[in-house]
Order: C-alpha cells, then sequence, then structure tokens
C-alpha cells in the first residue's frame, strides 16, 4: 500500500506485504545479523508513521511495534535536512555488512535498499520540487482516499480515525508554509496545475450530507459489531463536528494561499529551466524509472520502443483488408468477471497464491481525475483479500476496461505483488517503492493482456499498441520538455520525426508541463522491461521460455532495473551457447525512428498520425498521467 508520504527517509511511499519476519532462502545460509539489522528498520519505519501501520498491519502488536500517535503525519522544512541526516546514517550502517557475507536474496535487498536510500537522499536535496498540492499526486487527491479506505478492525481503530481526522488543518498549514518557501525561491507549479487543484477541492468541499468522508465512515460504523446505537450516533456527530468545522474549513483556507501564488511562474517555463531543475528533473526520473540511467539514456531508449512498435503498427495496416478489421470489442463487461477471464489466461506466467479479490466503483467526490483505477494492496499479516477501485468516469469503454484490471488485478499489480509477497520477504523490501519497476511490470501485463483477449487477431495488435505506445510516447515528451527543456516547437518536430502528428504537441507539452514525472514510471517502465524482454527473446530464440522468463522478472520483487538486467543476464548464461540460435531479426536499435524504405509516406506519417491521436488524446485529456497508485 502506498499512502500520503513525501519525500522523508523515514516515512516513504511504501506497499507490505506477506512475509514474516525472516525472509525465505534457497540458496544458503544468511548473515543472521543482517536480517536482524533489516527487521529493525522495518519496525522503526511502522513506528514513524501510523497511517503507514494502519493500513499496513492488522495486528501490529504480534510483531512487536508500538502504535505511534495517530496523526496525518509530519509537514515541516526541517523534515527535508532530517531525512538527508537518516539516509546517511542507515547508508553507513548498511555499508559496514561484509557483502560477501550475505546470502543471494540478501544481496539482493541490500542492493534495493541502498538503492532506494540514495534516491530519497537525492529527493530530498530537492525540496523546492517537493509540490504538495500538485494534481494528481498531491494530498488533496490523497487525503480523501486515505480515509475512505482505512479500515475498522477493532473499536479503537475509529477512534484513531477520529484523530488522524482532527490532525489534517495542522499538516495542510504545514505543507502550505512549504509551498509559501518554494514560492519565495521562485518555484512553483504552473497555473494550469493549480486550476486542477483548486477543483478538485472545490469538487470536495461542495459536498455536505452526502460527502464521502460521512457517507462512508456512517457505513463503516453502522457495520461494526458491538457498537450500541448511542455509541454510534456519538461517532458520527464527532465525525462530522471535524469535518465541518475543522478538515473542510482547512481545504478552503488551501484554496486561498494557493489561489494568491498564480501567476508566480511564467507559463513556458519547464521544470529544466527553473533553479536546479534540470539537476532535480535527473534525480526524479531515476527515483520514477527505477533506475541509474540519465534522461538522456531513458529517452533513447523510449525512442527505440517506439520505432520498434511503428515498424509493428506498420506491419499490421500491411496485413488487413479492411479497416474494420481493426475494431472489436470484448465481450465481457462486468469487472469481476474480466479480473476471473485474466486469472483464467495466464499461461505463461508461474502460478502465484490463492487470493480473493472484489472490484468496486469509486465515489465521484473522491475520484481524482488522475486516477482509472487502483489495487489496494493487503495487510501485511492478511493477503487473501484483495480491493481494486474504478473510476468509471474515466474509462471510456469495456475494451479500456479490460486492459485496466489486467493492469491493476491479473497478470498486474495484484499478481505481482501478491507473488512476491508469497515467497516471504523480509519486510523492509515491502517498504520501499520502486515504482518505475511496478508500474512498468503492469503496463507489461497489460500489453500481454491483449493477446489472450476474446478480439480478432488484428484488433488485438491494435489495442496493444495503441495502449503501450501512447504511455512510451508520453513519457519521451515528459523526459523531452521536463529534463532537456524542449519547447512546444520542438516537441512538434520530435513527434513528427517520430512518425506522429505534430498536431498534438501542444496539449501535450501542457500535460507534461503539468505532471512532470507522472507518467514516466508507466512509459519508462514499460519500455525497460520490453527491451529485456526482447534482448532475451533474440538471445536464446527458440530456447526462450516466457513462464520462466517471468519468474526471473517477479524474483526478488521490484527492484532497479539494473538488477533485474543482472539477473536475466544470468539466467541467459545458465544456457549452452552451442544449443542457442539468436532469432531474427535483432531487436531496432535505431534511437531516431524515420520510414522503412518503400512505405508510402502518406501512410507512414499521416497512417499512424490518425490512428493513433485520437489515443494519445485520451491519454492527455481524460487519463491525466494515469495514477492507478491512491496513496502516491
Amino acid at each position: 500500500m502506498k499512502f500520503i508520504q513525501k519525500l522523508i527517509a523515514a516515512a516513504a511511499a511504501f506497499s507490505l506485504g506477506a512475509g514474516m519476519l525472516m525472509p525465505v532462502n534457497a540458496e544458503g545460509e544468511d548473515n543472521k545479523e543482517f536480517d536482524e539489522f533489516m527487521t529493525e528498520e522495518f519496525v522503526e519505519t511502522m513506528e514513524s508513521d501510523f497511517m503507514n501501520m494502519h493500513f499496513t498491519i492488522r495486528d501490529y502488536a504480534a510483531l512487536g511495534i508500538e502504535k505511534p500517535e495517530p496523526v496525518i503525519g509530519s509537514a515541516s522544512w526541517s523534515d527535508y535536512e532530517e531525512a538527508i541526516k537518516d539516509c546517511d546514517e542507515t547508508l553507513a550502517e548498511l555499508e559496514a555488512f561484509d557483502y560477501n557475507s550475505l546470502s543471494e536474496t540478501q544481496q539482493h535487498d541490500y542492493d534495493t535498499y541502498h538503492f532506494y536510500l540514495e534516491r530519497m537522499k537525492e529527493l530530498n536535496s530537492y525540496p523546492d520540487y517537493d509540490w504538495w498540492f500538485m494534481p494528481s499526486e498531491g494530498l488533496i487527491d490523497n487525503l480523501p482516499t486515505n480515509f475512505t479506505e482505512y479500515v475498522f478492525y477493532e473499536k479503537q481503530d475509529i477512534d484513531d480515525y477520529l484523530s488522524v481526522l482532527a490532525s489534517v488543518p495542522d499538516y495542510i498549514e504545514g505543507a502550505l508554509e512549504i509551498t509559501k518557501t518554494q514560492v519565495e525561491h521562485g518555484v512553483f507549479m504552473t497555473d494550469s496545475a493549480l486550476d486542477q487543484t483548486l477543483d478538485a477541492i472545490q469538487k470536495f468541499v461542495n459536498r455536505t450530507d452526502d460527502n464521502p468522508l460521512i457517507v462512508i465512515f456512517e457505513e463503516n460504523i453502522d457495520a461494526f459489531e458491538g457498537l450500541s446505537d448511542s455509541e454510534k450516533a456519538d461517532y458520527k456527530a464527532r465525525n462530522r463536528e471535524i469535518l465541518f468545522n475543522s478538515y473542510i474549513p482547512s481545504y478552503n483556507h488551501a484554496a486561498e494561499v494557493l489561489e494568491s501564488f498564480r501567476g508566480t511562474r511564467k507559463s513556458d517555463v519547464t521544470t529544466a529551466e527553473l533553479p536546479h531543475g534540470k539537476d532535480y528533473y535527473a534525480a526524479r526520473i531515476r527515483f520514477k524509472a527505477s533506475t541509474e540511467k540519465t534522461p538522456e539514456e531513458l529517452l533513447d531508449l523510449c525512442k527505440v520502443y517506439i520505432s520498434q512498435e511503428i515498424q509493428n503498427y506498420l506491419t499490421l495496416l500491411y496485413s488487413v483488408s479492411d479497416e474494420s478489421e481493426l475494431e472489436d470489442t470484448v465481450d465481457i463487461e462486468e469487472p469481476e468477471d474480466i479480473i476471473a477471464w485474466h486469472r483464467d489466461h495466464m499461461s505463461v506466467y508461474p502460478k502465484g497464491p490463492e487470493v480473493r479479490y472484489r472490484a468496486a466503483y469509486l465515489d465521484p467526490a473522491v475520484a481524482s481525475d488522475g486516477i482509472i483505477a487502483y489495487y489496494l494492496e493487503p495487510p501485511v499479516d492478511f493477503i487473501e483479500d484483495n480491493v481494486i477501485k474504478i473510476n468509471g468516469d474515466n474509462v471510456a469503454d469495456v475494451n479500456e476496461l479490460y486492459s485496466t484490471l489486467g493492469h491493476e488485478g491479473f497478470p498486474g499489480h495484484l499478481y505481482q505483488i501478491t507473488w512476491y509477497l508469497n515467497t516471504k520477504p523480509n519486510l523492509i523490501r515491502t517498504a520501499i517503492s520502486n515504482i518505475g519497476y511496478t508500474e512498468g511490470w503492469a503496463m507489461y501485463a497489460e500489453d500481454d493482456a491483449w493477446n489472450y483477449s476474446t478480439l480478432n487477431e488484428a484488433a488485438k495488435e491494435m489495442m496493444r499498441i495503441d495502449t503501450s505506445m501512447s504511455y512510451v510516447m508520453n513519457a519521451a515528451a515528459d523526459i523531452g520538455v521536463n529534463g532537456l527543456g524542449w519547447d512546444v516547437d520542438q516537441l512538434s518536430r520530435w513527434l513528427e520525426n517520430a512518425g506522429f502528428s505534430g498536431s498534438i504537441a501542444s496539449d501535450l507539452y501542457d500535460f507534461v508541463m503539468d505532471t512532470p514525472g507522472v507518467i514516466i514510471p508507466y512509459g519508462a517502465g514499460l519500455a525497460q522491461f520490453m527491451t529485456i524482454r526482447d534482448n532475451a527473446m533474440y538471445r536464446l530464440g527458440s530456447q526462450f521460455d516466457m513462464t520462466e522468463f517471468n519468474r526471473i522478472l517477479l524474483t526478488y520483487g521490484d527492484r532497479p532495473f539494473e538488477l533485474v538486467e543482472k539477473d536475466v543476464e544470468e539466467w541467459i548464461g545458465t544456457f549452452d551457447p552451442s544449443t542457442v540460435t539468436p532469432a531474427t531479426p535483432a531487436p531496432i536499435d535505431n534511437p531516431d525512428p524515420v520510414p522503412s524504405k518503400g512505405i508510402s509516406p502518406w501512410i507512414y506519417a499521416g497512417g499512424i498520425g490518425i490512428a493513433l491521436i485520437a489515443v494519445i488524446a485520451g491519454i492527455i485529456l481524460v487519463r491525466k498521467g494515469r495514477r492507478d497508485d491512491p496513496f502516491a
């Protein structure tokens, strides 16, 4: 589960799962002192933040964890310097271990934790860019989700909930003070992004008796066993009093303060052009893409992927005799039926644990414009029940619902996370985020999900290309604009050179300007997984086994892509070279896509532009960067 957290090492985004305190390893003896250190890190992390602990563990006392103060969190400028200090201290303790004394699993834990701490240290070095009120990723979108998804396991949880709710105004005030300092330093989000945040505030405060924080709370109170009628009435009254007299006024106050910052950033100034913006963006992209690669290297990777997909698209165009072959609709409509379909057609994935799941639609009042759906991770000590929430307003049709549930459920997030948790990893591994891997895997799974859909073969390929290429193209645009400082004309020329219509440049430019880096985990994550897969398929030829390849990707959980690449290389090295005949043709490695010889320029430049522009526009205007993590 990932919660509202800013860039603070001791309270970073978490996704915790079903291991107990010690991991299961098959490759040899563990260094017990190392496991103890990592376990202590997990316990300290849980004890530092109440909401993380509550969403992570049902029976925290059973794991020896002391419950922290029930408040929403901390928000002050001094947190950033303290976070850097914490990272340095933890890195020193980590590096004191003899790496060669660790088992293979422990080395993965070491490397992944080390990468994470380095990324947190980097990001905390740029507090001016920690935009608390950013649309999609900011606290205005995230706060209601924290409360609507909060579960009452026992009566004390209700009292804790109300304490956390009452702490929100101080939290927002701290975030506003940070934002004021950022503005004084000449750094703020765009006016367009500000408008989206203000719209979200207005949308929430306009709801009174039907506010989701009233409706859902009262439904949960009524369903909670053991409360008397008078106790239920008292809890409901306390919740309304806090909401109307404290919580909602703090939202209105935030709107007034944020409005006063309008115009402090020129509309055409990219993140790269802000003070230290280029260095910050490079640090952000390393975290968001789960890699040590530079923005330029990731951009080249995206270009290569786009080149390959354009060739696939052109091959598809020449293979169909009638344009109508490209249009088809999945014949399953109910969300849970679609999830079951995905679960029952995972022939190229290793078997995961038996789990239950349910899918439900979000209340429009808490459904951010940036959310299509999200998977709600289960507590560490109860992984059986899994929940997916869907924003019906952002799902265009049943085909998009099909691909979205492949992304969120099987073989996407639900499968990947529960598969790894079922291996009982050290819990610190579940308490650190490698979002480029997790979102990249979900996009990789979504891409594959079209292959076993009920669509005809041509439509399967068309939907696969449309879905995947849009995200990679958006990620490339994000890197170009925010990392390298492209203006609209430069973006337009890049799009046209890649084979797209330059007419979409203006909308795409505005989108990535408003939400720098948000699309990176999806597009760059997918491009990295696909690059690794295509390379392995080429080198192993007929010896390539997709199920075993996916097992390699899944083993050791979400981790930096450098570790994934290393693991795949070692797997390839287990094959006898004399028995392997590489496949042909080799993967495309041209970073600057150009039309293939003999293909009509009209079909190439016009056809791809016409075919993809609708999809791309949908990503920009509807998905707003597809944030399916509810607590990013």
